[in-house]
């Protein structure tokens, strides 16, 4: 008669990370001990589980048996002596390699026992035959420990995940990096699955500090390098990036396994779906989040960004999250502009002053991207959602269902395939144009000559404006039939905005006196007049050809720097003497550079000025 053990050989990495066992050596053996044959078949086999030693595995050569190869699955079949179908057996296994590790064999592979089972033979369907099948899963206790210590196989396996749903984030781009002293080394890149998992299988060789590099085939014995590297994760999508840690993240000396769940505030809809998540305005561009009920975030009570005091200026994206349907009825939203104001962590300005509206007030609106469509099957092309003013209704409700379907139409595909395509939010929900707003003149530029102040009549006020968010579930739109969506009513209540550009004059005195080509020689002065309400900083530098002289020029009002006073707005001065006393100043080409910044964002970036500068030849 035949008999047939059969079996299953499982390795956890984490609890949900189970890796197949493929191509271990299973060994059974008669028992080795006879007198706890019983105590050890109804053991757990976490506490039978033990590394083999030389000298044990010497001693039981001769009770072995039979053995078996696991195939990829993990599986064995081993035929049994029919002599022995009546005993216990002790099962061990040993591997050369590991799967998804180094491929070069172990000369010294570790040999491990897992238990000792009592076959229940049971009759094969064909009657010709008696079979038993047995599973085992080594812990991740034990798995790590073996794939690591013996074949520098380490392994990251993880989990993205929207941050508020738990919605699996699947064909995101993982990336995962051990934080270095001199350069992080890229660990490695790894596309999650629709469910979101990942895993990214490594040695000590991506991440160890290099003077004695590893060779494999010889340096092939345990234990390998088993300091761990410190990971840190980014993750994108589509181009949207997901997750952005930095070292400043990193998990340190991580173990063998690394087990891990990412999140991200991006929210992904896979094909074509109408769930909905929490929607929100919350920032101006990337940098500045808005006053959420009484607490006061980036913008302080005047209506300033962040403790810089940046007024807002240009054209910016207003952020945040908004989802475009719910339990499948769409979502519209608008924003809609006040110039009166209160200040923020007090209660919002009357509805009845916000009367101008995005979308509805002409130069207010601008075309952005708004989202993104990924197809989720070959080739996976990815395509912008970008916002048109066809996309709003008359009241200036904004539907990103109909720059949705714009954006398929446009490319030829038709409305019935949108299932093949997930939805990426691209957290721009609209985009203003300040400028549209601000209705302070420029100074003119014959008002005041290099030296002379701005009069105060040609100087520029502060605006500030409010903005309002609001967002609504459509049930029927032919109705009026709407349902308001939690997060309406967002209101920034003062936010400062400027789109003058800074006024700055400045030369050297003697130069007008005597012409541009003339040289110089005596004393030499600067002279500058510089404004602006919003003034972050002013400098004048003098250096010579080389920078054997390079120094900056001061006055008591420059060098400024870091200004966050209002009252601080400009200065001038119509003699300031640029060689010292005595007379530093040797004979060579100079080279005059006058620099001011103003506190001026977008929401993603501050504008930065730059002015031509000026040069004179000095002769002693």
């Amino acid at each position: 008669m035949e008999f047939i053990l059969k079996g299953n050989l499982l390795g956890y990495i984490c609890d949900d990370c189970i890796e197949a066992i493929s191509g271990a050596e299973v060994l059974i053996y008669l028992p080795w001990k006879e007198q706890r044959i019983t105590a050890n078949a109804v053991a757990s086999t976490k506490d039978t589980f033990r590394l083999v030693e030389a000298a044990e595995k010497e001693q039981r050569a001769s009770l072995l048996i039979a053995k078996g190869i696991t195939d990829e699955a993990g599986n064995f079949s081993i035929g049994i002596d029919e002599k022995y179908s009546d005993s216990a057996f002790d099962i061990d296994f040993t591997c050369v390699t590991v799967p998804h590790g180094p491929h070069i064999p172990h000369r010294n592979p570790p040999q491990f026992h897992l238990t000792t089972v009592y076959p229940q033979w049971k009759m094969t369907d064909k009657r010709d035959g008696y079979s038993y099948f047995w599973s085992y899963s080594i812990t991740n206790r034990w798995w790590c420990y073996i794939r690591g210590y013996y074949f520098d196989a380490w392994v990251i396996c993880g989990h993205l995940v929207n941050c508020k749903t738990g919605a699996p984030i699947g064909g995101a781009t993982v990336r995962a990096y051990d934080a270095d002293l001199l350069t992080d080394d890229l660990l490695g890149t790894v596309t999650t699955d629709a469910d979101g998992h990942f895993r990214i299988d490594y040695s000590s060789a991506d991440f160890r500090v290099n003077f004695f590099p590893l060779n494999l085939e010889t340096d092939i014995e345990a234990p390998f390098f088993s300091s761990g590297p410190d990971v840190y994760f980014k993750a994108e999508l589509a181009g949207v990036q997901l997750v952005d840690e930095t070292a400043a993240n990193r998990r340190k000396n991580v173990g063998y396994c690394l087990c891990v769940r990412l999140c991200s505030e991006v929210n992904v809809i896979t094909g074509g779906g109408d769930e909905g998540f929490p929607s929100a305005w919350t920032s101006i561009g990337s940098s500045f989040d808005i006053p959420t009920g009484p607490i006061l975030n980036s913008f302080d009570a005047d209506g300033y960004a962040s403790a810089a005091k940046y007024a807002i200026t240009g054209q910016i994206r207003l952020t945040g999250q908004a989802a475009p349907k719910i339990a499948g009825h769409r979502v519209e939203y608008r924003f809609l502009v006040s110039h009166v104001t209160t200040p923020n962590g007090g209660a919002a300005p009357a509805i009845a002053n916000f009367t101008k509206i995005i979308g509805v007030t002409p130069n207010l609106f601008v075309a952005s991207v708004v989202a993104k469509l990924r197809k989720n099957s070959f080739p996976f092309n990815i395509m912008n959602v970008i916002s048109d003013q066809s996309d709003f209704d008359a009241d200036g409700w904004f539907d990103i269902n109909n720059a949705i379907e714009r954006t398929l139409t446009n490319a030829g595909i038709p409305l019935a395939d949108i299932n093949n395509y997930d939805f990426i939010d691209e957290d721009t929900l609209m985009m203003l144009d300040t400028s549209a707003l601000t209705t302070a003149p420029n100074v003119p530029l014959n008002v005041a000559n290099a030296g002379q102040p701005v009069p105060a009549a040609n100087k520029i006020p502060i605006e500030k404006i409010a903005i309002r968010f609001e967002i609504r579930e459509v049930i029927n739109k032919a109705t009026n039939s709407f349902v308001p969506v939690l997060g309406t009513g967002q209101t920034l209540n003062s936010m400062i905005v400027n789109n003058n550009p800074i006024f700055v004059k400045y030369s050297v005195a003697e130069l007008e006196t005597l012409g541009d080509c003339s040289p110089l020689n005596g004393t030499v002065h600067a002279k500058y007049t510089v404004y602006h309400p919003h003034l972050q900083s002013a400098s004048i530098n003098v250096h010579s050809n080389g920078y054997a002289i390079n120094k900056n020029l001061s006055d008591g009002f420059i060098t400024l720097s870091g200004n966050t006073n209002a009252a601080v707005d400009g200065g001038n001065n119509n003699s300031l003497q640029i060689n010292a006393t005595p007379n530093d100043l040797i004979r060579c080409t100079y080279i005059l550079t006058f620099g001011a910044q103003v506190r001026m964002h977008t929401g993603d970036s501050q504008v930065y000025n730059s002015f031509a500068p000026l040069a004179f030849f000095y002769d002693i």
